[in-house]
């Protein structure tokens, strides 16, 4: 009896502790995630873009803590020699994650820092935008993600924000209504326009063609300068980028079938601020060099 009061003993501890076990049980998933920064030409130093993507990854990661590794690969367009762009890739995955060490990512959580020059291009590199999709660093995370054995309670479906095309087919989208076009960015200091821009640029295009009879103005904003001033086109050589900037989203839909007498532009400088000057982060920088279309007929 003596044995059998042991071993009942034994089970029984392993079923209380399987059972606390599972009460508090958290299984540890990995998920891979990764988006790309892009860099001008022959350069390796981050654009004001480069700077607020990450602003917006290193602002996730400090509210989630759940990144665990991160790999870095580098690329250039295909101008120059291999031995010239190796380098040149090394040196730009070099200034991405020097960017995150000062942002507080530790120095072991680097699993991966490559620069593989011009090998591994995204396209053929025929046009200045393809260039630029190449002229990149891939930043490839690594998550944690915590599933708990409990069922979750079924989560609130967030509301989807509205397109372009319904904001302007809203009864409340009146003559004299502004719309922020998001996710318009320019390269830095010019009004070439960077790659992410065309998927917005293209429902405005939509937008406009389903809408016989609107009528829109075009508002170019510019940051980083105190007061109601305009900065420096380096594409120019003038003193109106933020014109320039309105003006190729202009020319951008006549190209595309728009009429022109349905779109005039108009420069605002620095004069309508979202984030008043100076600007304290590169994602207020940001925000402040936008696009609105103003409403002028519908």
């Amino acid at each position: 009896m003596g044995n059998l009061y042991f071993h009942s003993t034994d089970i029984m501890k392993t079923i209380i502790l399987y059972s606390l076990l599972l009460l508090s049980f958290n299984a540890l998933a990995q998920t891979r995630d990764s988006f790309n920064v892009h860099f001008d030409f022959n350069k390796y130093d981050l654009t004001s873009e480069a700077k607020a993507r990450l602003d917006q990854f290193i602002q996730e990661e400090q509210t989630t803590k759940n990144v665990t590794a991160i790999e870095l690969d580098g690329h250039c367009d295909f101008i120059g020699n291999d031995a010239y762009n190796d380098n040149l890739s090394k040196q730009r995955v070099t200034a991405v994650k020097n960017y995150l060490l000062k942002n507080n990512f530790a120095e072991n959580i680097f699993t991966s820092v490559k620069g593989h020059g011009k090998r591994e291009p995204l396209n053929s590199n025929a046009t200045d935008e393809e260039r630029l999709l190449n002229r990149r660093v891939e930043i490839i995370i690594t998550k944690k993600s915590i599933v708990k054995n409990e069922v979750p309670a079924a989560p609130k479906a967030p509301q989807p924000e509205k397109k372009l095309s319904e904001q302007i087919a809203d009864t409340a989208t009146k003559a004299g209504s502004n719309l922020v076009l998001k996710n318009i960015n320019f390269v830095g200091a010019r009004h070439q326009l960077l790659p992410e821009s065309f998927p917005i640029l293209i429902e405005l295009l939509e937008a406009m063609k389903q809408n016989k009879n609107l009528k829109i103005e075009v508002q170019g904003h510019i940051c980083c300068l105190p007061g109601n001033v305009d900065g420096v086109d380096e594409q120019t050589g003038t003193n109106n980028l933020s014109e320039e900037r309105a003006k190729n989203i202009q020319q951008f839909l006549i190209k595309n079938g728009i009429e022109a007498e349905r779109i005039t532009y108009k420069g605002m400088g620095h004069s309508k601020p979202i984030y008043e000057y100076p600007e304290k982060t590169e994602l207020e920088k940001t925000l402040n060099r936008r696009v609105e279309i103003k409403i002028i007929s519908k």
